[in-house]
């Protein structure tokens, strides 16, 4: 009985209908009483339930002495509501199809409204970093630059960070001053490029690009805030200026 009343719900019928339905298959023609009984559907409910089976035609009534009864018909009526339902959700389907375009318009609108987030100490910067190694896959690029002195801690981390990078997949381009080369050693991998700015160039900010993500790192090593930006034409906006240091920057 249970698996029949799955199929009627997933047929269009409620749970209610499905179960008054069922049993007055078993019952026959039947009080409400007894369909209360067989259901367990309250009374307060039936009727309700009982005049939309009716509508749908899979009841009928009769009167005898004053008292109505009930009784289960056209089974094969759910097989039409079925139809009704599949004609439904194919019409939705095409509406929805329609308007995809509308939805996309409304998507890229709100993506540009920068979405910032600013985080706290070496706790803060690992989340952010932790969240993109979830976010990165293989063939995509990150773009970082601007990488100078770091404490040991923040040293450590990163070279974990291009080795789950290195497993994953996804590339790197990292820019580097001219004070980072043996962390350039330490990060090296097959989809890893590092590049070097010229000597004196010291940036003041690390910077760090994925997906329509900008990750910016101020601070001393010894008190890090990371600012993290959600918005598409910054993230482009930063990417066109690292590939124009990229261009300027030695192997």
């Amino acid at each position: 009985m249970k698996e029949l009343e799955n199929i009627l719900e997933k047929s269009g019928l409620s749970r209610g209908e499905s179960k008054v339905y069922l049993s007055l298959v078993e019952l026959g023609v039947s009080s409400v009483g007894a369909i209360v009984a067989k259901s367990g559907v309250s009374t307060s409910k039936v009727y309700e339930i009982l005049n939309r089976l009716i509508k749908k035609g899979l009841v009928s009534h009769v009167e005898r002495e004053g008292v109505k009864r009930f009784s289960a018909e056209n089974p094969e009526q759910i097989v039409e509501l079925l139809s009704i339902k599949e004609k439904e959700i194919i019409e939705t389907k095409t509406e929805l199809e329609k308007n995809l375009s509308k939805i996309y318009e409304r998507i890229n609108s709100a993506q540009k409204t920068a979405v910032t987030t600013i985080y706290e100490g070496f706790k803060g910067m690992k989340y952010v970093f932790d969240k993109s190694l979830d976010e990165l896959k293989k063939g995509d690029i990150m773009y970082l630059f601007g990488v100078s002195e770091s404490t040991e801690e923040i040293r450590t981390y990163f070279y974990h960070y291009f080795k789950k990078q290195g497993k994953t997949g996804f590339k790197a381009k990292v820019i580097f001053d001219e004070t980072a080369i043996e962390k350039a050693k330490e990060r090296k991998n097959k989809f890893t490029e590092f590049r070097f700015m010229p000597k004196g160039t010291i940036t003041p900010a690390t910077i760090t690009v994925y997906h329509n993500k900008t990750i910016i790192e101020v601070g001393n090593p010894n008190y890090i805030l990371t600012i993290l930006i959600n918005n598409k034409e910054i993230s482009e906006s930063f990417k066109k200026n690292f590939e124009l240091l990229w261009k300027i920057a030695k192997k």
